[in-house]
């Protein structure tokens, strides 16, 4: 197989640049809604996980960890497609590794560790993360949770009594997120042993034979998982780096706008997530603005958090950009449970983003792959 010229790279990368800044592709990124793909039933019972935690955190004053509780319970976003007895393993996996990112989260704020180890660390727990998800092939927000669990925790842990407070609101959040995920297997399994003439229980007959945890987590993960996650770090780490430089209050905001665009393996995937990302964030962040600078209080805070959350689990599949609308107030919110944020956090959430997104096409545009070369020719297929 021939690998090309010099001259044949450069221009593949500067046309993978270009297809970046093309205005049809922007167009293409917002106008495309595919209506079929939107759901209710699973928003539903995401939105009441997290409705819950946040709610009874507030009534047993743990307001400050509430957020780490309701990111526990998000996990009830993923593995939406996956048959029930599927799912149990996979959202076990998931509650280990947000509790885990929580951890060394807290471990670096109780360390007071420099930036340069914080960004090293954050970056490269990112790149771990998404290729967990990505072996796993588990749908849901993708490995940006993570992170921003990771880096919620270095922000607030102070000491040993706050990383066991915050641990155990994780740890309660997930619990809670995954009994949301599986509760109509649960329940009518339960109902169906009380009356058992009058429901079968949810069984997933289906033909395909599923591969345990232990046998694809301990199989060598797919080259191109690998190579995704590697540029994955160096995106995360150089828009990190960036944004510090230019002196923005939350250098890590940066880095998860550059994990949020590149969750897609492919370049054209990067290119749509990232443009949708960054419009989604302004809309957003106008929002944000307003609902900061009236200085809501705590159960005002769940209630938008609750809608913002639905209006996020409904849109995401239809069309990013509108999702990131909502995700970008519901994320200022949760960060402002555990410290409080002035109206301006949301122009930086803006900036952050734009430096992630921009670092995040860039380092996909240099180690663009010939298969994603050869898209880039064909007819844009836009996939939300």
């Amino acid at each position: 197989m021939r690998t090309g010229t010099l001259g044949d790279h450069v221009r593949h990368r500067q046309s993978a640049l270009v297809h970046a800044v093309q205005p049809s592709v922007w167009r293409s990124s917002v106008s495309t809604f595919d209506m079929s793909r939107a759901g209710v039933a699973a928003p539903i019972r995401v939105s009441i996980a997290v409705g819950i935690v946040l709610v009874v955190s507030g009534l047993l004053g743990s307001r400050d960890v509430a957020g780490f509780a309701a990111l526990g319970a998000v996990t009830s976003a993923f593995c939406r497609p996956d048959p029930y007895r599927v799912r149990v393993g996979r959202l076990g996996v998931l509650g280990i590794g947000i509790v885990t990112a929580v951890g060394i989260g807290a471990a670096l704020g109780l360390t007071d560790a420099s930036i340069t180890v914080q960004i090293a660390t954050i970056s490269i727990l990112g790149g771990c993360a998404a290729l967990l998800v990505g072996t796993l092939r588990m749908a849901g927000p993708g490995a940006i949770i993570f992170v921003f669990a990771a880096t919620g925790s270095m922000g607030f842990v102070d000491s040993a009594s706050d990383l066991r407070r915050t641990v155990i609101a994780t740890v309660i959040g997930t619990v809670c997120g995954a009994v949301a995920s599986l509760a109509p297997w649960l329940l009518r399994g339960t109902w169906s042993r009380i009356r058992p003439t009058q429901l079968r229980p949810i069984t997933d007959n289906t033909p395909v034979q599923y591969e345990s945890l232990w046998t694809i987590l301990t199989r060598r993960p797919r080259h191109e998982l690998v190579a995704n996650s590697l540029r994955i770090v160096v995106a995360m780490a150089a828009s990190a780096a960036i944004a510090t430089a230019a002196g923005l209050s939350h250098p890590m905001w940066a880095a998860m706008g550059a994990i949020a665009a590149m969750q897609g393996v492919s370049y054209h995937v990067t290119v749509q997530r990232g443009v949708q990302r960054l419009l989604g964030n302004v809309g957003g962040a106008i929002i944000a603005v307003v609902l900061l600078g009236l200085g809501i209080n705590y159960w005002g805070a769940v209630l938008v958090i609750v809608i913002c959350q639905l209006a996020a689990e409904i849109t995401a599949p239809v069309n990013y950009a509108v999702a990131s609308v909502a995700v970008t107030p519901m994320a200022l919110l949760l960060t402002g449970l555990s410290a409080d944020l002035p109206p301006s956090a949301a122009l930086d959430r803006v900036m952050d983003t734009l430096i992630g997104v921009a670092v995040g096409i860039v380092v996909a545009a240099l180690t663009i792959t010939a298969p994603d070369v050869g898209r880039l020719r064909q007819p844009a297929k836009v996939s939300t």
